[in-house]
């Protein structure tokens, strides 16, 4: 099974709320503007979502400007509800990693329990990150009626029920709206101090041989930038033992 595939860190439900921003900015704009409207930073999280976006295909990203696909103004210009879901089951599908998991087990049961350990093993998805892209898969399996209980559906051998055609009178998917969580502080083997921003942003600076770095979380997906430092740390000092 091919491994280092492409594979979101981000929902689609953000990665269409981003598309919809650019959107409703005349289908173009820089990441400042996007950042504004969406009422974010722009930070690590932010750049997760944007990067998320494109695997989606529902925006492209070159020279600073992000612009609308033309998969995303095809879901947006749907003629018929039937279309419109068809249209965000492909999109949600496109990133490789979600397209080979739905291919294997379409008309099957999914392992729900053990799929993080399928995308570590088979993969090659990080496995303090393969929880996440799990739960992203099965999310949208559930939102675009993919997945009955524990089974994974084939629309192309499955009458349309009212259930998926009631899933497909929504006019944009649901943004679902997770409780940040306060950073709990590592025993550093170098200098680093938390500074809360408000009740849920902090700034993390790490400071040591070779890092002087300050990073601002203000959303979930910021921890990954804090993870990867201190993944370099780690390595340095297991060359140094």
């Amino acid at each position: 099974m091919p491994k280092n595939l492409n594979y979101p860190l981000a929902s689609f439900q953000k990665a269409y709320a981003l598309a919809d921003a650019v959107n409703a900015l005349g289908g173009s704009c820089t990441i400042e503007n996007c950042a504004q409207k969406m009422q974010r930073k722009v930070s690590g999280g932010f750049m997760v979502i944007i990067s998320s976006s494109q695997k989606f295909k529902l925006v492209n990203f070159e020279k600073g400007l992000i612009t609308t696909t033309e998969e995303y103004k095809l879901i947006k210009h749907s003629y018929t509800n039937s279309e419109r879901l068809d249209l965000l089951r492909k999109a949600f599908l496109s990133p490789q990693i979600f397209s080979l998991l739905y291919d294997r087990f379409k008309g099957k049961e999914l392992p729900t329990e053990m799929l993080d350990k399928i995308l570590i093993r088979e993969f090659g998805v990080e496995e303090n990150t393969a929880g996440r892209v799990a739960g992203y898969f099965v999310d949208g399996l559930k939102t675009y009626g993919l997945l009955n209980g524990s089974a994974v559906l084939d629309p192309a051998n499955e009458e349309v029920t009212a259930t998926e055609q009631n899933t497909a009178r929504f006019e944009k998917p649901v943004v679902k709206v997770e409780a940040e969580k306060p950073v709990e502080e590592t025993a550093p083997k170098t200098n680093a101090s938390f500074i809360g921003l408000k009740s849920v942003n902090y700034e993390l600076q790490i400071s040591g041989p070779g890092i002087d770095t300050k990073i601002s979380i203000d959303d979930e997906e910021d921890l990954l930038i804090v993870e990867a430092v201190l993944r370099k740390i780690q390595k340095a000092l297991n060359t140094k033992a």
